[in-house]
Formats: structure tokens, sequence, C-alpha cells
């Protein structure tokens, strides 16, 4: 048997000689495609019916209510047109904003799991904690976005009209705080819960069910446990419905009477412990999906 020389072949391998990004880069990175997932940009037309349809159901009223404001409020009696007041909008966006939890949330985790994303992300220098913390700002941003902007509209518009606007400003300006915390609370409430719940499937209709469960099946717990109960266990029970308890919090926060076993103060620091726990589950529950 005759021993052929040996040869090398030059494949034209060549070393990477781009940029070479840091971990917050590579944090940006996942944030934004979150983002463009949560608003359906660079997908079909199908995927962002959902996102902006429920973002408008959100956005849309008090723009509208703001137009017919400017020109219908002057010929008319002011007490037979008033706009919404801050602390009302946001009572009446939390359906809209729980379905968009609901329905968007899951695109952020269940097709990274569904097709094994996860592990693909674990091989590069980025930990669960940074794929599952940029996931939660970006949806938190577009949540953001959602819950304040109506309101920054509305803030400006009564600036606008009215008589003496840097009067107004001094007089009202504590408003601005009021409805960015109480924007903030509901945004990362449902934001938490909703990538919490999409963590523990593979499908998005699953998910969104089980997002819409958990709120229905809580609020209907606890207007059973206010309504037919009394006691300090009923006052606690009542707390697991999160839709009145973001109501609560909400008003609180804006100086309203809360007519409610629980204090809208003590409802505010459950919720703000909640967000902290499932936060705290949803980085855990990372780990053990992305370590298999």
């Amino acid at each position: 048997m005759t021993s052929r020389p040996a040869e090398v072949f030059d494949l034209g391998y060549q070393g990477y000689e781009g940029e070479r990004t840091d971990r917050w880069a590579r944090r940006r990175a996942i944030w934004r495609d979150g983002v463009r997932i949560s608003l359906g940009l660079g997908r079909g037309t199908g995927a962002k019916i959902a996102p902006w349809l429920l973002l408008g159901l959100a956005l849309v009223p008090v723009v509208v209510l703001v137009v017919v404001s400017a020109f219908v409020g002057p010929a008319t009696d002011p007490e037979d047109f008033e706009l919404p007041s801050y602390s009302e909008y946001y009572e009446w966006a939390m359906v809209p904003l729980a379905l968009f939890a609901a329905v968007v949330a899951p695109l952020l985790i269940c097709p990274d799991r569904r097709d094994g994303v996860l592990a693909l992300y674990a091989a590069r220098p980025i930990t669960p904690l940074d794929y599952v913390g940029a996931r939660w700002a970006a949806f938190l941003t577009v949540s953001l976005a959602a819950v304040w902007l109506p309101q920054a509209i509305l803030f400006a518009w009564n600036v606008l009209d009215a008589r003496e606007p840097g009067t107004f400003l001094a007089d009202n300006w504590e408003v601005v705080p009021r409805f960015l915390l109480a924007g903030a609370v509901i945004a990362m409430a449902l934001t938490t819960l909703a990538l919490l719940v999409a963590s523990f499937a593979t499908r998005r209709a699953y998910a969104s069910v089980a997002m819409l469960a958990v709120l229905f099946i809580g609020s209907a717990v606890g207007g059973i446990a206010e309504e037919d109960f009394s006691g300090t266990v009923a006052d606690v029970v009542s707390l697991v419905s999160i839709p009145q308890s973001l109501v609560d919090a909400n008003d609180w926060i804006f100086g309203e009477e809360v007519d409610r076993p629980v204090s809208g103060a003590v409802t505010l620091v459950w919720l703000v412990l909640l967000v902290l726990v499932l936060a705290a589950w949803l980085v855990r529950r990372t780990n053990r999906l992305v370590r298999g």
C-alpha cells in the first residue's frame, strides 16, 4: 500500500474582522426585535391587525373626544360635554390593555420555545436574564406608550383649552407624575403576568387563553369573596382580582375615594410585591427552559 503525499487546500476561511459588540448591544438587539414583534413590524398584514386594533381601542377614543371637544365644546354648556378624567380613562382602557397583553405578549416567548431558539441564545454570551429582561423591557416599552400617550394628549388639550395655560400648569402639574405612576403600575403588572403565563406554553393561542383565564377567574373569585364573605381573609382573597386591584390602585394614585374592603395604598403595595414575585418566577422559569 503506497502512501500519498499530504495536500493542503486553501478554502478561503478568514477570521471575523467586523465590530465586536458588548452585552448591552446584544440586549438592545433582543429588545428591538421584541418591540418589532409586539407591533407586528416586518411581518404580514395579518400580524399587524391584532396589536394595532387593540392599541387603537385604547388611544382613538381619547383623540376622538378631544376633537369633538374642540369643535362642539365652545358651542355647548360645559356641563353637557366633559372629557373623561385621567382616572376614568385608565378604568376604561383596562380591557383593551389586558387583551393586548394576552394576545400579543406570548409572541415574544412562545415561538422561541417552540422553535428551540432559547438554546441558540444560550450558546452565545447572553444569559437567560439578558434574554427575558430584554423581552420584558420590549413589551413594557410598547405598553407604556399605549397607556401614557392618551393621557399626554388629554393633558396637553386641557392645557391648551385653559383660559390661562400657565396658571393651569401651575395648579395641575401633579397630574403628570400621577398618570405616569398609574400607567407604569398597570403596564408592569400586565406585562409581567402575560410573559410568565406565556413561558408555560409553546402556542400563542394557549397562552392567550390562559392569560385571560387568570384574569377572569381571579376577578370572579375576588368578586365572590368581596360580595358573599366578610373578614380579613375575604378582604385578602379579594385582591386576587388583578383588574379590580389595578383600578383601585389607579383611583388612589389620582386621589379618588376608594370604597373597597382594602385601601388603595395597601392595594398598590400588593401590586408592587406581586410584580416582584412574578418577575422572579419568570426569571427562574426562563433559566429552567434554557437549561432544558
